[in-house]
């Protein structure tokens, strides 16, 4: 397993499309503030301010015209204007970006998963109640560390998505109160988005790749938990066994390229976490061979990256204390007879 450095010219394309990132999605966010209109209607013989949130005309009256209210009038429209502005000279500046990000080759992460990540971090849930596990969150641990892994350890064709049902679940409407939950976020990333049957956890498109929406199993087997994030229609998650672990692992939040050379944020488990899970996954005699030779392979790949790249971080039981003790004990067992770089700390 090898890991390649990026070189000055690749680390400060990536570093300019991480902030142009950021700094289009804190004037997206702004801009929600001032999304729908602001007009004057007439009533008994009276002008009122309306506020309009959407386009079914639903809003509320601001209350008759007046010195104040037409401040608040000429504000809402000045700013909402300012925003459109900022916000299309940063599509226009993210555009010239993805072109030498292509010509860089730093676009790693298949652009289907980068809009999907775009979208929920549009609608609040990334990071908040959703994060991504599985071989796609290889790519931030990479992306932070300034390498790239092999091709071989990153190619897959779904991407899993783990829910945290311990935060309450707000999703965030971006136009009109509309969506009947994570499929309908999916859909506007790719409208061939379709269920894999009726209350599957699996959604597929065209081109077959799959979406799965995955959580932990309650506590109790008598407990019985919400599964899905909108209605019948929905996704409805799978229960995992011990996917706790990841949940009550710290967060780790990385801007990633997509393929098309567009960023977007990731959040996935501190890659220690991910180190720990992926070798207990390797160990179950019940996990299929060829997955569990690929799991053992992407947890070494991973503890060598934190350990030569991102020395913040330590492999030490304190660090790892939302796992079982004799999980760690075995883990520590087990790595301490592969070929890994000085620095680990049992």
């Amino acid at each position: 397993m090898q890991l390649y450095d990026l070189n000055a010219d690749q680390r400060r394309i990536a570093i300019d499309a991480a902030q142009l990132h950021e700094a289009y999605m804190d004037a997206f966010g702004k801009s929600r503030a001032y999304r729908g209109g602001m007009h004057w209607k007439k009533a008994k013989g009276k002008e009122y301010l309306f506020r309009s949130l959407d386009r079914r005309g639903y809003g509320k009256s601001l209350g008759p015209r007046s010195k104040e209210v037409e401040s608040l009038y000429a504000e809402f429209h000045d700013h909402k204007k300012e925003f459109s502005v900022r916000l299309n000279h940063l599509k226009t500046r993210l555009k010239e970006q993805a072109r030498f990000c292509k010509a860089a080759r730093i676009g790693r992460v298949p652009r289907i998963v980068t809009a999907i990540l775009r979208l929920l971090e549009q609608h609040q849930l990334l990071g908040r109640n959703l994060q991504i596990i599985g071989t796609n969150a290889l790519y931030a641990y990479e992306a932070r560390a300034g390498v790239f892994l092999e091709r071989g350890l990153l190619a897959t064709q779904d991407l899993d998505v783990l829910w945290d049902t311990r935060s309450k679940l707000r999703l965030f409407a971006l136009d009109e109160v509309d969506n009947k939950g994570l499929i309908d976020i999916l859909r506007k990333a790719d409208r061939s988005f379709e269920l894999l049957g009726r209350r599957s956890f699996r959604a597929v498109n065209q081109a077959g790749y799959m979406i799965d929406l995955v959580k932990p199993e309650p506590k109790s087997m008598l407990k019985k938990e919400n599964r899905s994030m909108g209605g019948e229609e929905d996704l409805m998650a799978a229960e995992i066994k011990n996917l706790q672990w990841l949940v009550a692992a710290p967060k780790f939040t990385q801007i990633v390229i997509g393929d098309d050379g567009y960023p977007a944020a990731m959040v996935v488990p501190d890659p220690r976490a991910f180190a720990v899970h992926k070798l207990w996954l390797s160990a179950q005699k019940d996990r299929d061979p060829i997955k569990r030779d690929r799991d053992h392979a992407q947890s070494l790949a991973v503890c060598k990256l934190v350990l030569q790249y991102l020395p913040e971080l330590t492999f030490k039981p304190e660090e790892l204390r939302m796992f079982p003790k004799a999980l760690i004990a075995e883990v520590f067992q087990a790595l301490d007879h592969q070929t890994l770089p000085p620095g680990f700390d049992a």
